[in-house]
C-alpha cells in the first residue's frame, strides 16, 4: 500500500487565499518551479508561495499582511529578465503576480497621457494607444511578455522604446505611476492628483515638488509594488524612411555615429551600428553596418533630415549597403518587428543578453574588451556559438552595447559556462563603470558593489525609511 504525504502549506497560504480566492494563490512545487526563473542561464530562486492580485485593495491587503508576518514580497511581472530572478526569502518568500491587473484605465487625448494597471504587457498597451492614433514610448523588446510594472521597475531608465535611439529612456516619458508602499500606503506620483486633490491628473513630475515619480524608476521592487502607470503620449509622425550604410572599420563607423548624434536636432528617429559577427558574415555582410530612419511630418522636414544623414555619411565614407540582409533590418527598424517577434533569430538556440549602459566616451574600449572576453572564453571552451552584437544611443549622452549570443540549448557544458560568463562579464563591465541593462535579481548587487560610499548610504536611507521591516523584494542592491 502506497500512502501519499502532501505537502504543507506555506504558513499564509489561507490568508492569502482568503484574500484572492483560492483559485489565485498556489504553493506547489511545479508553480514555485515556473516562477523561481527568468530567461537567464543563472541559477533559480524559489520562494513559498505565489499570489495573483486583481486590483489594488488586494496588493494593500497582502503587502500589510507580509508586514504583519514580515515574509518578505517579491513581485514579479512578466519575467522576462536576463540577470536571475530576485532573492526574496527561499521557501517562504511571497511572489506577487501582477499580470491579473492588465486593464487600460483611460487614454486622455486632451492632457496626453494615457494610464493602464501595471500588469497589462506593452504590447496590449501600446496597441490600445496606437488604436486612437497616438504613440507612447515602451519596450522595444521583449514585446509580447514585458508589463508595465516589470519594465518601469526593473530596467535601466524604465527602459527603452522604439525610439529611445532619439527621445532616450521611457523614464523621460512616464508621468506618474501609482504605488503600494511596503507599509500600504497607496501613492500617486506626478502632479495634478499626485499633489494637488483639486487638480485633474494632468501629470506634470516637476511644479511644486521633488520628481517622487523617479524614484520608481529601475528601483528593482525595492520600494513598493507599482499597481498603474501613466504615459505620454505623442502623435505618429506620418512619413519614415530607413537607410544603411557600410563602413571599412570599426572607427570610421564609430566617427560618423559621433558626429551624427550631436547634430541638434537630431536628423534620425533611429540609429544602430552592428559591426560584422559570425552572424551577420554567415547572411553575406562583412563589413560594419550602420543603419537608421529619418522622419518627418512634411516632405520637406523628411528630405531636410535625410540632406544631412548623407552629408556626413559621405564625409566618413560610407556606402549604400548592399543585399536582402541589410534591406530586411532596415524595414525591420521601422516596426522593430525582428525584436519583438524574434522571429528567425528564436529559431537559431538559445540565446542570452550581455548588455550594459555607459558614456559615449565608453563604447569602443566596452564593445572591445566585452566581446574579446566573452568569445575567448567560448573558443577556448570549444563551444559552438552564434552571435549579434549593436550599439545604440538611448538619447545623446548613454549609449547601449549588446551582444547576443547562441548556443546549443541541449549543451549542458556549454549552458554551464554560459552562466559563468554572464556573472564574470558583469563584473567586469561594472568595474569599468558600465551598467547592466535589468536592475532586479543577481546585476543589482554587483552594481552595489561598485557604488560610492555616500550611495549606498542614502540609498539605504531611503530603504530603511520606506521598508523598515524590509519585505519588499530583499537583497536587491544588497541593501
Amino acid at each position: 500500500m502506497v500512502v501519499s504525504i502532501r505537502k504543507a502549506h506555506h504558513p499564509l497560504y489561507y490568508d492569502l487565499a482568503g484574500i484572492v480566492g483560492p483559485s489565485y494563490v498556489s504553493d506547489d512545487d511545479f508553480t514555485l518551479e515556473t516562477y523561481s526563473r527568468d530567461t537567464s542561464p543563472l541559477p533559480p530562486n524559489k520562494q513559498g508561495i505565489v499570489v495573483r492580485p486583481a486590483n489594488t485593495d488586494e496588493v494593500v491587503d497582502i503587502v500589510r499582511l507580509a508586514n504583519a508576518t514580515k515574509i518578505p514580497i517579491v513581485p514579479s511581472g512578466g519575467r522576462a529578465s536576463f540577470y536571475g530572478t530576485p532573492r526574496g526569502l527561499h521557501g517562504k518568500g511571497i511572489v506577487v503576480d501582477m499580470t491579473r491587473m492588465n486593464k487600460m484605465i483611460e487614454i486622455d487625448e486632451v492632457n496626453l497621457s494615457a494610464t493602464a494597471e501595471a500588469g497589462i504587457t506593452t504590447a496590449e498597451f501600446s496597441c490600445h494607444v496606437w488604436d486612437k492614433g497616438w504613440n507612447v514610448h515602451t519596450a522595444i523588446q521583449p514585446w509580447y511578455s514585458d508589463t508595465l510594472g516589470g519594465q518601469i521597475s526593473g530596467f535601466c531608465g524604465a527602459g527603452d522604446g522604439m525610439e529611445m535611439f532619439s527621445v532616450g529612456h521611457n523614464a523621460l516619458h512616464i508621468a506618474g505611476v501609482k504605488v503600494v508602499l511596503p507599509n500600504g500606503l497607496v501613492v500617486q506620483t506626478g502632479a495634478g492628483a499626485g499633489n494637488n486633490i483639486n487638480n485633474k491628473m494632468m501629470y506634470d513630475r516637476y511644479p511644486g515638488n521633488p520628481d517622487l515619480t523617479g524614484i520608481f524608476m529601475g528601483h528593482g521592487g525595492t520600494f513598493g509594488i507599482l499597481v498603474e502607470a501613466t504615459y505620454r503620449m505623442y502623435k505618429e509622425t506620418p512619413l519614415k524612411v530607413p537607410w544603411g550604410y557600410v563602413f571599412e572599420s570599426f572607427d570610421k563607423a564609430w566617427d560618423f555615429c559621433l558626429e551624427i548624434s550631436v547634430v541638434e536636432p537630431l536628423p534620425y528617429y533611429a540609429i544602430a551600428f552592428i559591426p560584422p559577427t559570425n552572424l551577420t558574415r554567415s547572411m553575406g555582410l562583412d563589413k560594419h553596418l550602420v543603419m537608421g530612419g529619418v522622419k518627418g511630418n512634411t516632405d520637406n522636414q523628411l528630405n531636410a533630415n535625410w540632406e544631412i544623414v548623407k552629408e556626413l555619411v559621405d564625409k566618413h565614407k560610407g556606402v549604400p549597403g548592399e543585399g536582402p540582409q541589410v534591406e530586411e533590418w532596415k524595414q525591420a527598424l521601422l516596426t522593430g518587428r525582428r525584436h519583438r517577434e524574434m522571429g528567425e533569430f528564436a529559431s537559431l538556440g538559445t540565446y542570452t543578453y550581455f548588455e550594459y549602459y555607459m558614456a559615449r566616451s565608453q563604447i569602443p574600449e566596452c564593445h572591445h574588451t566585452i566581446t574579446n572576453f566573452v568569445y575567448d572564453r567560448l573558443e577556448k571552451e570549444g563551444i559552438p556559438y552564434s552571435s549579434n552584437e549593436g550599439m545604440v544611443p538611448g538619447g545623446s549622452q548613454a549609449w547601449i552595447m549588446s551582444q547576443i549570443l547562441w548556443v546549443r540549448g541541449d549543451d549542458k557544458h556549454a549552458q554551464k559556462v554560459i552562466g559563468e560568463l554572464f556573472a564574470e562579464a558583469a563584473e567586469l563591465a561594472c568595474s569599468h563603470g558600465w551598467y547592466p541593462d535589468c536592475h532586479q535579481g543577481w546585476g543589482t548587487r554587483m552594481m552595489a558593489k561598485y557604488w560610492p560610499k555616500h550611495h549606498y548610504e542614502f540609498m539605504k536611507l531611503l530603504k530603511g525609511a520606506l521598508d523598515p521591516n524590509n519585505i519588499m523584494n530583499p537583497g536587491v542592491w544588497d541593501l
